[in-house]
């Protein structure tokens, strides 16, 4: 199915491919929330009101993340894609393979830059 508009348009279509569409396009809209609220917490300065931005932002955040997750659930090829890591060679990934316990296989701030 391409993407975008439909022929059903309007009506209830909810194949696996449909959904795959809705939840990429929610993806987009999150992604941009995120950078719509950081662009407005950058110019405010009230404290009040950018821990508020700051507490939507993060919420946008969890919602990309959650998102992502059903992604790799349901579609197989983005779940192998989201397994692939390109973005530097192995050695020189912080988080790799070797790692033994769980929380040195989770990417964190501190453990990326060799705190815990």
């Amino acid at each position: 199915m391409a993407y975008g508009k439909t022929a059903n348009e309007g009506t209830k279509d909810s194949g696996l491919e449909q959904v795959l569409i809705w939840l990429r396009e929610d993806l987009v809209g999150e992604l941009e929330a995120i950078n719509q609220y950081q662009a407005h917490i950058d110019k405010i300065d009230n404290e009040e009101v950018r821990e508020l931005l700051e507490h939507i932002r993060d919420d946008e955040k969890e919602h990309v993340a959650e998102i992502t997750h059903l992604l790799a659930r349901i579609d197989m090829i983005q779940r192998e894609k989201f397994a692939e890591d390109h973005t530097m060679a192995p050695e020189q990934r912080v988080v790799n393979e070797g790692a033994k316990e769980v929380d040195e296989k989770v990417a964190t701030i501190g453990n990326m830059f060799g705190q815990k």
